[in-house]
């Protein structure tokens, strides 16, 4: 019993990687030398356009008082023509607004 316990252990973990997908280098990359300021300011488009919308809201520690005693809102609203050109944007901002607290929205979604 116990050695068909353990050939079917390691049957199955020999057959388990080729059962699920791998994620690639390229596919799990994101673009990190976008800017905050990427994209274009714009009102949300309208459904079937296309458009990819990036939104963030955030807080920051207030550069008026310090040792994190207030916070201060950060949301942002871009349209993009690229998903990656969104998604390293949203990298961005989490990367420099999460400091005083985790994002409260961040996605990229195609309008």
């Amino acid at each position: 019993m116990k050695i068909n316990s353990l050939a079917f252990l390691t049957s199955l973990a020999l057959a388990l990687p080729a059962v699920i997908p791998t994620v690639t280098s390229a596919d799990a990359q994101v673009r990190k030398d976008v800017s905050e300021y990427a994209g274009r300011r714009c009102n949300t488009p309208p459904r079937g356009s296309g458009i990819i919308v990036g939104q963030f809201s955030g807080v920051d520690d207030s550069p008026f008082i310090s040792d994190g005693d207030a916070l201060v809102a950060i949301d942002r609203y871009r349209c993009f023509t690229t998903m990656s050109e969104c998604k390293g944007w949203l990298y961005t901002m989490q990367s420099k607004y999460t400091n005083a607290g985790a994002a409260t929205l961040a996605r990229c979604i195609k309008r």
